[in-house]
């Protein structure tokens, strides 16, 4: 029991932000919601591996990061996605337009379809570091890695995300420009 409990300690503080890890991948809330059921059965089964673990909750987060790009990939395969529309999109409001309501989602099923082909490490730091914002020393705890392969991996996963998403640049961009999307601009923290 007092192990049941140590795990519960470590995944109370970080609820949220777990939640909102696969919230951003995903962007659709079944599959959120099967990315963190997953990502908890996960945890559950490392437990004792997590407890050893210098950063638990980086580990954690890492693990949420990768369910959720697992079920992304999952549901591209089978294609299963459908999300209903709300209710409340009918009603007027100061809200964008509809079209670019859905550009910016088909945009974003762009991104995460090319995030989804990076190598698994690539993926991770990337999801990690831009969509969660997590610092390189974080990421390279939750990878087992120094900061210098966190770097190297976001560096050569954001090169890919470059090729593999040039056509969505503005024109007169060129590859020696900096991608003006927040989702591939670094900070090093």
């Amino acid at each position: 029991m007092d192990r049941d409990n140590s795990f519960a300690g470590l995944i109370a503080p970080i609820k949220r932000r777990m939640f909102e890890t696969v919230w951003r991948v995903l962007r659709h809330s079944q599959d959120a919601e099967d990315a963190l059921q997953k990502a908890l059965t996960t945890a559950w089964q490392q437990r004792a591996r997590i407890e050893r673990h210098p950063t638990p909750q980086a580990l954690i987060l890492k693990i949420c990061a990768d369910a959720a790009i697992d079920q992304f990939r999952q549901s591209r395969r089978g294609n299963e996605r459908v999300d209903v529309a709300p209710i409340a999109e009918s009603l007027p409001s100061a809200q964008p337009l509809p079209v670019d309501d859905a550009i910016e989602h088909e945009t974003l099923e762009i991104v995460m379809e090319a995030i989804s082909r990076l190598s698994p490490n690539q993926a991770t730091a990337v999801v990690m570091r831009f969509i969660q914002g997590e610092s390189n020393a974080t990421i390279a705890a939750a990878l087992g890695c120094g900061t210098e392969t966190v770097r190297e991996h976001l560096d050569r996963g954001k090169e890919r995300l470059r090729q593999m998403l040039g056509r969505l640049a503005p024109r007169g961009w060129n590859s020696a420009s900096s991608i003006s999307t927040p989702l591939l601009q670094e900070n090093d923290r």
